[in-house]
């Protein structure tokens, strides 16, 4: 079986919590060549499917899309090394984004140019585009999400 949730909170409290998960032991009937079944602990596996918020400048919008470089018609992972999963999702995300009160991520601009970005060592993690939504007006020089 596979449980998907999300979680929200402290990172400290987020990240003890993660550990206690990763280590639980559960049951499972293992069957041995011999025909023997035999009832063995076995730790679980929390795997990390992370949601996250970045909040940058409207202005940096293409500078920040270009280097994600989140794809935009077929595929909805794109790998940050420049390759793309071929499968889509997209149609089964539209709740989340609508949840959290964004749009679709627009097509940025190509000659904005991109922030320096690590490729070797990220070359094998994905990330899905989701959406974006505008924070509100700066009041006081200071950003609302900040």
């Amino acid at each position: 079986m596979e449980l998907y949730l999300m979680t929200r909170g402290k990172s400290d409290v987020v990240e003890e919590w993660a550990k206690w998960m990763s280590t639980r032991h559960l049951p499972m009937k293992v069957k041995h060549a011999d025909g023997r079944e035999e009832s063995v602990f076995l730790e679980r596996q929390l795997r990390p499917i992370q949601l996250w918020s970045f909040v940058f400048p409207k202005e940096n919008m293409d500078l920040v899309l270009n280097t994600l470089k989140l794809p935009q018609e077929k595929s909805p992972f794109g790998n940050v090394d420049g390759s793309e999963v071929t499968y889509n999702i997209m149609p089964k995300i539209w709740a989340l984004r609508k949840l959290l009160g964004a749009k679709e991520i627009p097509k940025p601009n190509p000659e904005a140019g991109m922030m320096f970005l690590p490729f070797d060592r990220l070359k094998h993690m994905n990330i899905l585009g989701i959406g974006i939504r505008e924070d509100g007006d700066i009041a006081e020089a200071i950003h609302e999400r900040i």
